[in-house]
């Protein structure tokens, strides 16, 4: 993959976690349905997360986007659910830039 220069400021990051590490009831902690998800884009967009894109089935839940940490990523999922930041420490994924873009496809 080319190495393509993504943003100036900020960096493109996927954050989630999936069947491969968490169990369902984990996974279910961090599950968004259409009004959480809803709530999350308000609040990224008031926190200048820019291009967010949520994934949330019943195998993974997964945000994609630009921000200046990944931590802005897994606060906003966390408080948008019922899954708390050391559960996401534990079972979840961080994926940086082209490693993000690739997990994309």
């Amino acid at each position: 993959m080319k190495d393509y220069h993504i943003s100036r400021h900020n960096s493109f990051y996927t954050i989630g976690l999936s069947y491969l590490k968490a169990d369902a009831d984990v996974r279910g902690k961090f599950s968004l349905d259409a009004d959480a998800m809803e709530r999350l884009l308000l609040r990224a967009r008031e926190q200048g997360i820019d291009g967010l894109l949520v994934t949330s089935t019943c195998n993974r839940t997964e945000l994609h986007g630009f921000a200046q940490h990944p931590f802005q990523l897994i606060k906003l999922l966390c408080d948008n659910t019922t899954g708390t930041i050391e559960e996401f420490q534990e079972f979840a994924y961080v994926y940086k830039n082209n490693d993000a873009i690739s997990h994309l496809f």
